[in-house]
């Protein structure tokens, strides 16, 4: 990721412009929980969710820059409401994260085919909104992160599709009303995304 952000002055200078986009299948992680220092652990857990994102940036031999718009929503399944044991949660309950990412790729060119894998990175913020009857949280922007891998397959003169992992990590956010204090949850997604290049 460093090396690509370091390259960005060169991408622009010579470079060809692309769109794209994803969609796929979330897994948000265990979310733990630290109240006046004390930390539980898997106190929320969550359904699988629908990622998808949107992304303008420029390609340049081997690399890519961009930036890249995404939405993620999941539901709650169950939380520990006295901190010990797991309860069903009732419909309502959700954590959705709105982000802007600053993302870099390294494209691994492998000769005389149409397949590229790569790896990137990424930073940025995000948006965090929870809410529901027993989720009751602040509006928070929070710094967030990214790596992951995948191979695109260029299909078309002009279309690549992509199939990819992201890792996401925002940093912990704040959550009152939970029948317990204020406390700090920790965040973290796992996405499988299939999207759509166009180079122009």
């Amino acid at each position: 990721m460093l090396v690509g952000i370091c390259t960005a002055p060169s991408i622009a200078s010579a470079s060809t412009p692309y769109v794209s986009a994803n969609v796929g299948v979330g897994f948000a992680g265990n979310s733990n929980a630290t109240t006046n220092g004390v930390t539980t652990n898997d106190v929320l857990t969550f359904k699988r969710g629908m990622p998808f994102s949107g992304a303008f940036g420029l390609k340049s031999d081997e690399f890519r820059i961009e930036l890249a718009l995404g939405c993620q929503k999941y539901d709650l399944d169950q939380y520990k409401a006295d901190l010990v044991h797991l309860t069903a949660a009732p419909s309502g309950n959700e954590v959705e994260y709105y982000s802007s990412m600053i993302n870099a790729y390294y494209d691994y060119a492998i000769a005389n085919s149409n397949i590229k894998p790569y790896v990137m990175g990424g930073v940025g913020a995000v948006y965090i909104d929870s809410d529901g009857p027993d989720l009751q949280a602040y509006n928070q922007t929070k710094f967030a992160w990214q790596l992951g891998f995948g191979v695109g397959v260029k299909a078309s003169k002009n279309i690549v599709v992509d199939l990819g992992y992201r890792y996401f990590k925002p940093t912990s956010y704040t959550v009152t009303d939970l029948t317990f204090d204020t406390t700090k949850f920790s965040a973290s997604t796992s996405n499988i995304l299939l999207g759509l290049r166009y180079d122009f």
